[in-house]
């Protein structure tokens, strides 16, 4: 074996990975397997120390596949598909020839010697064909990250919903429309491993396009995993842009590749992991999302006993918010048609926002200085207000234009639960809806996470396995739906399940045992569920990979509280829980109620008011000459001073002479005494800064009407302080 044959056998490769690429509209690739195919035959014909069956056979699928290739250059085929498959299939025999090439006998040390420095050399060579992305690239491979996200999420949601609607053409052209317009981008940037993987899941989606292959069970497995490589190989992709290194490599790629190609030519799963490749294989390819993978499936009808979960979209089952309103697919293509689209940075955004807000702080001064000095000037208080109306219409435009519908979540939402119901072994109907609903791009991004670890729940601990739920007289498959909708300003999202409930006696008993609460402690339905968001509380029997280490749920809380937004439960045992998170709209932006204690204003967010009473001498009572409280509507509620809190001279410190605003936060409400209520009024809310760093009872400031600044109150925060 000499130079020749290793420099055949480099060729050789070289053409497989081009054929991988290979596209019939695509001249440029087209010339260059052109190129390749050419130089092994003139390798092949300079070759004298091989077997004259491997010389004549390489000869033949070399002539076979230029002949061919050079037909299609020419317009001279009629099957462009069947054209590259009879390519491929002479490359594929000449590949076949590499294991005869280098298997050959040696029959000399110094022969071997030089093969193994030519193998040397030959890995340098590859270390030094690392994917480096070239400064004149990196705009381009941006705008390719950015594309080929969008579609990954596109083909995984068109796959969970080809789960429960296998025949739905549509869907399936558009997830193989995905992966191709993938491949066609990479190739153009010459990424040749993500080309190549692209390539490899197209042709198993293609044969299913045709009929010749049914997407399910190992074939959806294949795909699913596919989707988790691209998803692992753009974010390695950008962190190459960002690092200005080279793009790291992926080890399980040739096994991922192998399998495709056996799966597509209608070999079983059990064949692909037989190989020695195959066994070698590590179980667990990385999700961007959650680090397992999803269990595998028989491609053969098996008994309904031991069929693995499946993912469902229950259109129509009852649901009790019939109000949230639906669309169809055809009426979103529609919409997504007419409504043409261009990408703004977010930074931009962020600052349109931001002078948008200060807009609005400078046009409320005018309005107070026209107001006050100016009020006999109607003409000029007309303008003003319609000025007044203009920019708020343009504050609500640029808010909008940070909304993004909830939809990506719920979509991550539905993988997670398909791969966590496969690894519980439990049947699960996932169901959405409200996807369509808009909120901020900040507070999607945040809101993930929580819903995570409640999915995660309600899965491992709300839900019972096929046998349990059939005891307890239930459908074997549970139900686990996630809904969206806008509620009083708010947005509400609502993750309800079929399954166990909340055990209260389990709760407090474990609660009691780890010192959260004291055993004579008296504590309410609604407080005893929530002990589930401390740190550490956890009721589950067993710990899983899932979850039951009593770590999650806290992390629920405190992202919930950090985007201004509260959490309750409502739950049955053995009939399901219902966990309810409302967030605001946007996190720039409240609807305030602006209060007067003497000479200062504060401001409370108008979601967290019940109302307002000014109390009379009869509701108003102490707890040891000490604790004040007012009866309202027949129950006593305790009253905070908050010019003491404060520190300011209020006008009176008789309760009867002032008023108390009842406000309600995670299930506790007290009174604030105040001197006046001002009015209702859009805030635009300002950090304090650094400088002042977190001060308790006090959530950011405004920029009022006079440029002065008031306080936007923090009512949990008045509570605790109140109490200390």
């Amino acid at each position: 074996m000499d130079e020749n044959n290793l420099k055949l056998i480099e060729l050789i490769e070289q053409a497989a990975c081009s054929t991988n690429m290979l596209n019939a509209t695509d001249s440029a690739e087209l010339n260059k397997l052109q190129t390749i195919i050419d130089d092994i035959k003139k390798n092949v014909e300079a070759t004298n120390d091989l077997p004259a069956q491997i010389l004549e056979q390489a000869k033949v699928s070399s002539s076979n596949a230029g002949d061919v290739l050079q037909k299609i250059l020419q317009n001279q085929v009629e099957d462009t598909d069947k054209s590259i498959k009879a390519i491929s299939d002479s490359i594929s025999v000449l590949q076949s020839l590499i294991d005869q090439i280098e298997n050959m006998p040696k029959d000399a040390p110094q022969a071997e010697t030089k093969i193994e420095a030519k193998t040397e050399e030959k890995k340098s060579e590859a270390e030094a064909k690392q994917t480096v992305i070239s400064d004149e690239d990196v705009g381009l491979v941006l705008d390719f990250i950015t594309e080929s996200k969008e579609h990954i999420e596109s083909a995984e949601a068109g796959l969970l919903q080809l789960e429960s609607k296998p025949d739905d053409k549509e869907v399936l052209n558009m997830i193989f429309r995905a992966f191709h317009t993938i491949k066609g981008m990479a190739g153009f940037l010459n990424l040749t491993d993500l080309g190549s993987l692209a390539h490899s899941a197209e042709n198993l989606l293609d044969l299913a396009r045709k009929g010749e292959l049914v997407l399910a069970g190992q074939n959806t497995d294949a795909v699913f995993e596919s989707i988790d490589m691209l998803k692992k190989m753009i974010a390695d992709l950008k962190e190459a842009v960002d690092t200005k290194k080279p793009v790291a490599k992926q080890e399980n790629m040739p096994v991922l590749l192998d399998k495709l190609k056996k799966l597509a030519q209608g070999q079983t799963l059990e064949k692909v992991l037989n190989t020695p490749e195959g066994q070698k294989r590590d179980q667990k390819l990385e999700d961007v999302l959650v680090a397992e993978e999803p269990a595998k499936q028989e491609a053969e009808p098996v008994k309904e006993e031991a069929a693995a979960p499946k993912m469902e979209y229950a259109p129509g089952l009852e649901e009790k918010r019939d109000s949230i309103p639906r669309r169809s697919g055809e009426e979103r293509r529609t919409e997504a048609s007419a409504d043409e689209k261009i990408k703004v940075s977010t930074n931009r955004l962020d600052n349109l926002i931001n002078m948008t807000g200060e807009l609005v702080i400078a046009q409320l001064m005018i309005k107070e200085e026209a107001n006050t000095k100016l009020c006999g000037e109607y003409e000029l208080n007309r303008k003003v207000a319609h000025q007044g109306k203009i920019i708020r219409e343009l504050q609500e435009l640029s808010m909008s234009m940070r909304m993004v519908p909830i939809e990506g979540v719920f979509q991550k939402m539905a993988r997670l639960v398909r791969d966590l119901s496969h690894k519980a072994g439990k049947k699960i109907n996932f169901i959405t809806r409200g996807e369509e609903t808009e909120l901020d791009r900040n507070i999607v991004d945040k809101i993930a996470d929580p819903l995570v670890h409640m999915v995660r729940n309600s899965v491992d601990h709300g839900v019972e396995t096929s046998e349990e739920r059939v005891k307890n007289g239930k459908n074997p498959a549970g139900k686990i739906e996630l809904r969206a909708f806008h509620q009083a300003g708010n947005i509400v999202i609502e993750i309800e399940d079929d399954g166990k409930g909340l055990n209260k006696e389990r709760i407090l008993k474990k609660a009691i045992d780890n010192g959260i609460v004291d055993a004579n402690q008296q504590l309410t339905d609604d407080e005893i569920y929530k002990l589930i968001f401390h740190a550490g509380l956890s009721t589950a029997e067993k710990v899983t990979s899932i979850s039951g280490r009593g770590v999650g749920m806290d992390v629920v809380k405190k992202n919930v509280e950090a985007l201004r937004g509260k959490i309750d439960i409502s739950t049955t045992l053995g009939k399901g829980t219902i966990f309810t998170i409302r967030l605001p709209l946007t996190l720039a932006i409240i609807d305030g109620q602006i209060i007067k204690i003497g000479s200062e204003r504060y401001i409370v967010p108008i979601n967290a008011i019940e109302n307002t009473q000014k109390p009379d001498k009869s509701s108003l009572s102490s707890v040891q000459n000490r604790g004040e409280m007012v009866m309202v509507r027949g129950q006593l509620l305790p009253m905070i001073r908050l010019y003491k809190l404060f520190n300011v001279t209020p006008v009176t410190e008789d309760p009867t002479k002032a008023l108390v605003v009842i406000v309600e936060e995670e299930g506790k409400r007290c009174c604030l005494l105040v001197d006046e209520l001002l009015g209702q009024q859009q805030i635009v809310i300002k950090s304090l800064g650094d400088g002042m760093g977190k001060v308790q009872g006090v959530s950011g400031g405004a920029i009022m009407g006079d440029g002065m600044v008031s306080l936007i109150l923090d009512i949990p925060g008045i509570m605790a302080l109140a109490q200390s």
